[in-house]
């Protein structure tokens, strides 16, 4: 692995929770030498890229990345576009709404709304990663890849066991990205969280390729499974916004 990659996967650690790390811990999650490690640290801090604090001895995300966070989101006009209809949808369906992106071999969470006393209200998961053999978000957001490439990606990439309903059979899991990108929605059934229901839904880019999607969770009760049909409905609406906004972006 090159320094560039080297450092990189060092930046992506480090906006992962806990979003601090001391050297050791930092060294045992990447794999490498204490001594390379240091190394790249220490370029990365003093172009910025890094901030090692004081007191903990820690490492965290330094400035420059706020900015070159916000160059992006001005060029692409994601959050800008998605922030209010994020707000508007949850005050019609009630429940915790967030958009997600794929960055190339994971799904982060970008943004969340929510209403008091719903589901994940207190949870704050935004910038957290997402497995792709359960929750609807990373099923969906991984269904739209390149439908040739997907075989040999998950094959690639580590599954998560969350509950008894969670699928890690890569077959099945096959058979369940084609069922979702022909019926265009992920509904999620208790294979990510025990009592936990959701739906996701792809938003387009200009070019048609899916980057991004809007995503729901909530209570698995009888009262909220009838209601599935009308969130999928407004899901679908909220998405066409953001999609049809975007055309002119990027």
């Amino acid at each position: 692995m090159s320094s560039v990659n080297k450092a990189l996967q060092i930046l992506r650690k480090l906006g992962e929770p806990p979003y601090e790390y001391s050297l050791t811990e930092l060294s045992g999650e990447l794999g490498l030498s204490r001594s390379n490690l240091f190394k790249i640290l220490r370029d990365l801090e003093n172009n910025f890229f890094v901030i090692k604090a004081p007191s903990s001895k820690k490492y965290h995300l330094g400035p420059i990345n706020l900015r070159l966070g916000r160059v992006y989101s001005r060029l692409v006009g994601f959050n800008e576009i998605a922030k209010p209809v994020l707000k508007n949808l949850c005050e019609i369906i009630g429940e915790t709404v967030y958009t997600c992106i794929w960055e190339g071999d994971r799904v982060v969470v970008l943004d969340k709304e929510t209403c008091q006393g719903s589901l994940y209200d207190k949870n704050d998961f935004i910038g957290k990663s997402l497995p792709v053999n359960c929750g609807s978000s990373g099923k969906l957001l991984f269904a739209y890849r390149e439908p040739e490439k997907i075989p040999l990606l998950i094959r690639n990439l580590p599954l998560q066991k969350r509950t008894e309903n969670t699928l890690m059979d890569v077959d099945q899991l096959l058979k369940e990205y084609a069922d979702i990108r022909k019926k265009g929605y992920s509904f999620e059934d208790e294979t990510f969280d025990r009592g936990v229901i959701g739906l996701s839904v792809p938003i387009f880019s200009k070019n048609g390729e899916v980057t991004f999607c809007l995503s729901m969770n909530a209570e698995k009760t009888e009262k909220n499974l009838d209601r599935v049909p009308f969130w999928l409905r407004n899901l679908q609406t909220a998405a066409e916004n953001i999609s049809y906004h975007l055309q002119f972006r990027y």
